[in-house]
């Protein structure tokens, strides 16, 4: 899989994310920006941050936003 990176989420949103990039059979990662950020020395251990950052198939990224956007805008009403 090519992969693209879509966004910064965070920790909680992710896994609601994670569900509906699933359903909709869509290939995607996250990788967590803290435990590489800890590795290099930018952040401090046991700091509240708590975003990952997603990434999806390049060839369904259309898709993947769309359906982020979909959660973002139902969830906010």
């Amino acid at each position: 899989m090519k992969s693209v990176y879509i966004s910064r989420l965070n920790h909680f949103d992710s896994y609601r994310i994670a569900e509906l990039l699933e359903q909709h059979k869509i290939e995607f990662f996250f990788k967590d920006s803290q435990e590489s950020s800890l590795q290099s020395g930018w952040v401090d251990p046991g700091s509240s941050f708590n975003e990952r950052m997603l990434f999806v198939d390049q060839s369904r990224q259309n898709e993947a936003q769309e359906i982020i956007q979909k959660y973002i805008t139902d969830y906010s009403d």
